[in-house]
């Protein structure tokens, strides 16, 4: 009886020993099982030229299964045994991968293939150049450049300038002039000088203010080669193009005869603002190149996409940057090979669109100008919370500040002229308020310093702008019940 207790014993404990031994198995083989099932792409389409080659590549996959690819049409886009997917004409496909695994065959996914056609580079880069223009100063300096005389090239316009999203040096400014330098600079290029004043979020009408300080006047010389760059940065412009234009008459009437150029940058929306300051560009017989032109045929076939050659909505990526610069290089190669022109450009006396800013001169805190009379009042503090340029430099450090304790004086100004730009700061902060300009006496403008969408970026507006210069005296005091809030006026801009 005892033996036949301990036979059963045995028993039982072979029986649970058998259960927990085929439950292990059928645990791991389900797991496996469940593995196999969970086989993913890793990614689900893909964008490729004519001839390229991408491989379709598959998350868990199971060691002991087959997978099989089939595309939708072969004429687009081929895939071998391997998942090795050829584009081989412009079109889209779809590459279906299914699994084979204990004869059971599964849908892994569906792989979509774009094949772009083939990007005709050099044709794309030759589309950008509008015009070469009257070539007379292009050519003087090459040549002051060519000789060992010291040359600037000096580039001005908004973020694409400055070289936003692009790493720094591979911007489009700074390529092109380490191709100039190169190509026309004496022995090592050193004698060639290179200036970028590009400043993000600004128009041409706070870079009419700003060009002698930034430009003339860190170069310690007048720059033998401009480029303006506003094309995408004009579109709120209240001037309509005539701060655009008395830019160009500016740098065009330096006694120096500097070179100038403009650029028409394109915005992912492949708008930009080029039917209408292409006309100054034809009215001054000036070089003109154009991206919008270059990439927009390109875009729209989809041989250059939007990913390759924009970082966001608005700016380059390093190979859009390239590409911007590759087409200044090919007007620089042109115009090498072009004669010189018998003679300089005329400078109409009559604008295109307009020239009311010709000759303008800008204020700041230190300045200290014969005639003209600034006192600081309530707004005698330093504002540095400010957004930099050109690596670094604040923006318009020598301002006028109202802090919340500078009470209810005005700043004060008496001066001749016949147009005033002020130029203030947005800042997202709630503490900065509103201003009220009286010009002679009159309340004729209310600036708001506070914006949502403020990141301490200047901002330009007329004052007034008359056809006859006179004097004014121009007082500007914080709004009613505004007194506690902060302002900072960065500058002034005027002609007489």
């Amino acid at each position: 009886m005892r033996r036949f207790r301990l036979w059963m014993t045995v028993f039982c404990l072979l029986l649970v020993s058998c259960f927990i031994i085929e439950s292990t198995y059928s645990a791991n083989a389900g797991a496996a099982y469940a593995a196999t099932k969970a086989a993913s792409l890793k990614a689900a389409k893909a964008s490729i030229r004519i001839g390229a080659k991408v491989t379709i590549e598959i998350n868990n996959k199971n060691a002991k299964a087959t997978y099989t690819y089939k595309s939708s049409d072969t004429k687009v886009a081929a895939v071998n045994k391997s998942g090795v997917v050829t584009g081989k004409k412009a079109g889209t496909a779809t590459i279906t991968v299914t699994e084979t695994y204990n004869k059971k065959k599964t849908e892994v996914g569906k792989f979509q293939v774009t094949v772009q056609p083939n990007l005709d580079y050099d044709k794309m880069i030759k589309a950008s150049l509008v015009s070469t223009g009257n070539n007379y100063r292009i050519k003087n300096a090459i040549e002051k450049a060519e000789n060992g005389e010291e040359v600037t090239i000096a580039y001005i316009g908004g973020s694409i300038t400055e070289g936003y999203n692009a790493p720094r040096g591979k911007d489009y400014a700074t390529k092109s002039y380490e191709y100039f330098k190169k190509t026309f600079g004496k022995d090592d290029g050193s004698n060639v000088k290179f200036i970028n004043a590009g400043m993000a979020g600004t128009p041409s009408s706070l870079g009419m203010v700003r060009y002698n300080r930034d430009v003339v006047d860190r170069s310690q010389s007048a720059p033998d080669i401009v480029f303006i760059e506003f094309a995408v940065n004009d579109n709120d412009d209240y001037t309509r193009g005539d701060a655009y234009e008395s830019l160009v008459r500016n740098i065009l009437n330096a006694d120096n005869k500097p070179a100038v150029v403009l650029l028409f940058a394109v915005f992912k929306s492949k708008w930009n603002l080029q039917d209408r300051l292409q006309p100054v560009g034809e009215h001054y017989n000036l070089p003109m190149i154009s991206i919008k032109d270059a990439v927009v045929p390109e875009l729209n076939s989809g041989a250059l996409t939007n990913a390759e050659f924009f970082s966001d909505e608005y700016h380059p990526t390093e190979y859009g940057h390239t590409i911007m610069a590759d087409c200044i290089n090919h007007y620089f190669k042109t115009i090498g090979k072009e004669d010189k022109a018998e003679k300089d450009i005329t400078i109409p006396d009559e604008a295109k669109i307009g020239k009311s800013f010709e000759g303008i001169k800008m204020l700041d805190s230190t300045s200290s100008v014969k005639g003209i009379s600034i006192k600081a009042g309530g707004f005698s503090e330093k504002d540095m919370v400010l957004g930099t340029f050109a690596g670094g430099i604040k923006t318009f450090p020598n301002n006028w500040k109202h802090t919340a304790k500078s009470g209810k004086n005005p700043l004060k100004i008496t001066l001749e002229c016949k147009n005033l730009v002020i130029v203030y700061k947005y800042s997202s902060s709630n503490t900065f308020g509103s201003v009220d300009v009286y010009v002679d006496g009159t309340k004729t403008k209310t600036y708001n310093g506070y914006s949502s969408g403020g990141w301490n970026n200047p901002v330009t507006q007329i004052v007034f702008n008359n056809d006859k210069s006179e004097k004014h005296t121009i007082e500007i005091k914080m709004a009613p019940n505004n007194e506690s809030k902060e302002f900072a006026i960065l500058a002034f801009g005027y002609t007489k």
